[in-house]
């Protein structure tokens, strides 16, 4: 594996941080918290912006991030965005370009995160039937083992990265969460703020 493939390999993570938990049937509760107050200190700390859903949306955001690279490293030594890939993949013959556009990433990374994942013996790369220049992403035998170990422990899995949320919780966060990706689109920003013309 070349330098610039590792490099990228962890592009999507660069600000996530490393984690000792146990995974979602071992983790301690003092652990969970170790990684959120890194993330965040207390709302009541910052009042001036505490009552914004978007600011609480982010570090939320954050926090789950965080749980989530700690969950790839520790039981699959992956990087999220090599997990994420792997679990697209894991649905059946994806071309690669859709790939990418779907889950936000460069195609040129992609091209390097690929190879990560072919190196690993995770996935590979196979002829498209219906048009000979491209190629379809699928899982080896053992990425699919691993895709299906994962698809078995998502509950616990989610209940773990979305803590202290419940499973009413959970689903009601899910369709809010959909309801915003399906409804996205190029909005014009508000100007709330006029500035002053020079005399």
């Amino acid at each position: 594996m070349t330098k610039q493939s590792r490099n990228l390999g962890k592009s999507g993570a660069e600000d996530l941080a490393t984690g000792d938990g146990e995974g979602p049937r071992g983790i301690r509760r003092d652990e969970s918290a170790d990684i959120d107050e890194r993330c965040a200190g207390p709302l009541n700390l910052l009042p001036g912006v505490s009552f914004s859903v978007m600011f609480r949306l982010l570090l939320a955001s954050r926090i789950c991030r965080r749980r989530m690279a700690q969950f790839c490293r520790k039981n699959y030594d992956l990087e999220p965005n090599l997990f994420l890939i792997l679990l697209a993949a894991s649905e059946g013959h994806l071309q690669q370009g859709i790939l990418a556009k779907t889950l936000g990433i460069d195609k040129n990374a992609m091209v390097f995160l690929i190879d990560n994942l072919e190196l690993r013996r995770l996935i590979r790369r196979v002829p498209n039937p219906d048009n000979r220049r491209e190629r379809l992403i699928e899982c080896t035998v053992r990425g699919k083992q691993i895709a299906a170990e994962i698809k078995t422990n998502y509950p616990e899995i989610v209940r773990w990265g979305l803590y202290p949320l419940n499973d009413a919780q959970v689903e009601q966060f899910g369709a809010l969460l959909t309801q915003i990706i399906e409804g996205r689109q190029d909005l014009p920003c508000p100007l709330v703020h006029r500035r002053k013309r020079s005399a």
